[in-house]
């Protein structure tokens, strides 16, 4: 699906150019800004509760209930910020178009909280396949629509209107799958446990929403869609890494809250470790591939007119890796409840990451437009997995921080080192450059053999994930309840 989105953009970039790319992100990021209240925390508390065995009918009724207050709260929110920005501060949009399109996603974003609902209980249920099949069929009606639309002449106003019908023929598939789930009815205790819950995730969610946001809407404040535009394709094009960490996500906060129930902090240990190492050993070679290719693949695939998007893409490749190896300290600190300090965390990241976009956007400062934003993203991840570690230690002893040091030290060494050979020795031409990476991959695995990082079991559990029989009867059994 990664690769389908992705050839889709590739198209839609070529065609309708950065300007429009850039007014269809800036527009999501603006709805997308406030999204936080559709949910409040109350997803991460209906996904505790059921993970802890609570009696999922009354859950998913009283889920329901509270969600469809928040999403009252979030129309009055939105339009009262959305119509006094225009009225009472006089600050208009670049364009008409950008006003219609925010309109489109708004309403998208009303259906897509609606779907928040059967999305948040298979995920409590740790049922993956419920989650990616909808998922899958939706971005396949999506991107095929994205191509026909831009070929036929349509803009950023068509290109909305695309996304929203791949949300809306979707709905019927959730549910189907939703339909035999328990649902009893509404109750007040259970409620204010959900409150109880979600009270402290509330900063923790408004943070991380803003943080996702504030990158593109500050950009295009401090400069037009253009600059969003460059900064959307780079970070559309590396940022494949980031499927990984959300897919994880989903996994690791209910299978961690289960273990800390129960106390089995080996069992943590164990699956925090194997993710590490199949992180380094299989997708930093990918990260230091892409970032010494940048350039190569972003002329081949976008053309020149996306240059000034080369070193946007191979700053925010290493910054989304960054993100992935944060991944399961985070869902740890949340599965021993410390849900006010992720908050806090959070809250702390984002006024960091504002900060650090505004001196590297700002003209009095360093002016530096979307390749700012890019670092300032890299920068604020570095920091935030620090952080991460720091506290997760303290819940889990004998975390092997060192491997993690260990592979970060040899992968800058190993980027130092590839830069220089492929610049030096493989720029003769195009078909010698795309050479090196048969020598890089070689050296750089074999490396690993030879420092007796990487064994065979390591290449057998890298095949699992082609194993097609597996996922197929994985797949079958999840959707005929078969857990």
């Amino acid at each position: 699906m990664q690769f389908v989105t992705i050839a889709a953009s590739i198209v839609v970039a070529r065609v309708a150019g950065p300007t429009v790319m850039g007014t269809i992100a800036y527009a999501m990021a603006y709805v997308q800004m406030l999204g936080f209240i559709y949910d409040l925390g109350l997803g991460t508390a209906h996904i505790k509760l059921i993970s802890e065995g609570r009696d999922e009918a009354k859950c998913n009724a009283t889920f329901t209930v509270l969600k469809g207050y928040t999403t009252l709260f979030f129309l009055i929110v939105f339009l009262s910020f959305f119509f006094g920005q225009k009225y009472l501060l006089h600050t208009e949009f670049e364009s008409e178009t950008h006003k219609y399109v925010i309109y489109i996603f708004l309403i998208m974003s009303v259906v897509q909280n609606g779907l928040s609902i059967p999305i948040t209980t298979f995920a409590a249920r740790i049922e993956q396949a419920k989650q990616d099949i909808p998922y899958m069929i939706r971005g396949l009606l999506f991107q095929l629509s994205r191509i026909v639309i831009v070929l036929l002449g349509g803009k950023a106003i068509a290109l909305a209107f695309g996304n929203l019908a791949a949300t809306l023929l979707i709905v019927p598939v959730y549910l189907y799958l939703f339909k035999d789930y328990p649902f009893g009815k509404f109750d007040k205790e259970l409620a204010k446990e959900y409150i109880k819950i979600a009270a402290p995730i509330l900063i923790l969610g408004a943070a991380t929403t803003l943080t996702n946001t504030v990158d593109k809407v500050m950009l295009q404040y401090f400069s037009n869609s253009e600059q969003v535009g460059y900064y959307t394709a780079g970070f559309r094009i590396g940022g494949f890494i980031l499927l990984i960490s959300r897919s994880m996500s989903m996994l690791f906060f209910p299978m961690f809250s289960r273990a800390v129930a129960k106390r089995d902090f080996e069992y943590i240990r164990e699956k925090i470790k194997k993710f590490e190492r199949f992180s380094f050993l299989f997708i930093m070679p990918v990260v230091i591939l892409i970032a010494l290719y940048s350039k190569d693949i972003i002329v081949l695939l976008l053309g020149e007119q996306y240059l000034p998007s080369v070193g946007i893409m191979a700053v925010v490749t290493v910054a989304l890796f960054m993100t992935v190896f944060n991944t399961p300290y985070g869902n740890l600190l949340n599965g021993f409840g410390r849900f006010k300090l992720t908050a806090k965390i959070a809250l702390i990241n984002l006024i960091i990451y504002v900060t650090i976009i505004f001196i590297f956007l700002d003209k009095s400062m360093l002016g530096m437009g979307s390749i700012g934003v890019a670092w300032s993203l890299l920068i604020t991840n570095i920091l935030l997995g620090v952080i991460y570690r720091w506290y997760a230690l303290k819940d889990v002893k004998d975390l092997n921080n060192m491997l993690a040091v260990k592979f970060i030290i040899y992968g800058v060494i190993n980027y130092l080192a590839a830069y220089y050979v492929l610049n030096n020795y493989f720029d003769t031409n195009i078909y010698v450059r795309f050479a090196f990476v048969l020598v890089y991959a070689s050296t750089t695995f074999a490396s690993f053999h030879l420092l007796q990082w990487m064994h065979i079991n390591d290449w057998k559990a890298a095949l699992k994930l082609l194993d097609i029989k597996a996922m197929k009867n994985y797949i079958s059994g999840e959707m005929k309840n078969k857990k």
